[in-house]
């Protein structure tokens, strides 16, 4: 894997790295950007320095135009918000799309080496019927050990089993374990129309008070529509 990596070495106080990275492919945003959208929104309001910045051939193989009219290779980065508790937050242009084995083990080196014992990655989940548009978005997820479960249904996360996990997202989640971390996915259903505005408000609360950090949802809540009752779905899978 082709990687290229500019930052600062440091270790944080006792922190928790958050993973909010999405696809970059047009076609796929409208279901998959809750993750980016996420990562906007704390950049948006938390205060967050630039520490680190990576290039991948992990990453789709495009350029990117930006508004100025300059190309970039896709790029992802790495960002410190220092409090109680320092929070590192992996954000960026895409989620890799390849050799996501070898992606993985080289984020969490990087999260090792700053000193994160608690990992947290965010996305839409994958193997359930997508809820239909008005319905209120719910947080579920799995963790990497009996101990991360438990402290997820501590906070209301609705805790998945019996189903598979696909990608890069979850991937390193369950790889965490083997560098000594404990790992979290927390996720939400398809169905919300883009903006994911609703599910981005649940994935943040949740997110919130298991990492602990505090970030300012209200004006998230002034433009969320309002949810009605799930219409009954079938029984497949959007994997059918």
């Amino acid at each position: 894997m082709w990687i290229h990596y500019e930052g600062t070495e440091f270790r944080a106080k006792n922190p928790a790295m958050v993973v909010a990275v999405s696809t970059s492919m047009p076609q796929y945003r409208a279901l998959y950007s809750q993750a980016r959208e996420l990562a906007d929104y704390m950049l948006k309001k938390m205060k967050f320095e630039k520490i680190g910045t990576v290039r991948a051939s992990a990453f789709p193989p495009e350029v990117l135009v930006r508004e100025d009219g300059l190309s970039t290779l896709p790029e992802c980065g790495f960002y410190l918000s220092r409090g109680k508790r320092d929070i590192v937050l992996f954000a960026g242009d895409a989620s890799p799309m390849e050799e996501q084995y070898e992606f993985a083990q080289f984020l969490l080196r990087k999260a090792k080496q700053m000193g994160v014992g608690e990992l947290y990655s965010v996305g839409a989940r994958w193997a359930e019927n997508p809820l239909p548009p008005e319905a209120e978005p719910l947080a579920s997820g799995f963790a990497t050990d009996a101990v991360g479960v438990a402290k997820l249904k501590k906070h209301g996360v609705r805790v998945l089993a019996e189903e598979p996990a696909p990608f890069f997202a979850s991937m390193v989640v369950a790889m965490a374990k083997d560098v000594g971390m404990r790992g979290y996915k927390l996720s939400v259903d398809h169905g919300e129309p883009s903006p994911h505005v609703r599910s981005v408000i649940r994935l943040l609360a949740a997110l919130g008070a298991m990492a602990g950090f505090e970030v300012d949802l209200s004006e998230l809540q002034a433009k969320a529509l309002p949810s009605a009752p799930p219409r009954q779905s079938g029984n497949g899978t959007i994997y059918h």
